[in-house]
């Protein structure tokens, strides 16, 4: 009898083992999915608060970040972390093709005035109360060419310097 019962305490110690260790095991972390070894399940990173679980019969469901089986797992937060990482990266450059793309287009636009000329434009802009889109246009364009510092693009515009915007995305009308 005893000896049944130590082996029954032995068969019980040997099967927590394997559940605690196949738990760490049963999810495979991936750059923006896991998957369950055990179900075959697959959960895809859509947000940074929802995944979508497509299950092995390929039924696919939306499920929040925290109501998956492996929420709060170490894994998990390092995989949301590359993520916000990643996003974070692909935002910013989008921002920057998008300033890019502004700053070609103002170098196109006024390419044929001088910096003079330029400048003579704002200014007469500026005295007529034009469009502030406009005027911080052509402020950023003579910022580009060193004609103006940027340092003194308030005192210019009249503007606190807060509303700078070296980027701004004007669009100029076709009968200007």
């Amino acid at each position: 009898m005893r000896t049944i019962n130590k082996i029954g305490i032995l068969a019980l110690i040997v099967i927590a083992v394997a559940c605690s260790s196949d738990k760490e095991d049963r999810y495979i972390f991936e750059a923006e999915r896991v998957v369950d070894t055990e179900t075959g399940d697959e959960y895809y990173l859509k947000s940074p608060d929802t995944m979508t679980v497509v299950h092995i019969d390929g039924v696919s469901e939306p499920v929040t970040v925290s109501s998956t089986p492996f929420a709060g797992s170490e894994e998990l937060e390092k995989m949301m972390d590359r993520y916000m990482e990643t996003l974070q990266k692909r935002k910013d450059s989008l921002l920057e093709q998008e300033n890019e793309r502004i700053r070609q287009q103002r170098e196109e636009r006024y390419a044929e005035y001088s910096d003079d000329e330029l400048m003579e434009r704002f200014n007469t802009l500026h005295e007529e109360d034009a469009n502030f889109e406009q005027e911080m246009d052509i402020v950023a364009e003579l910022v580009r060419r060193e004609v103006v510092l940027e340092i003194d693009v308030p005192e210019i515009l009249e503007i606190d310097p807060e509303d700078i915007d070296m980027n701004i995305d004007y669009q100029p009308e076709e009968d200007n």
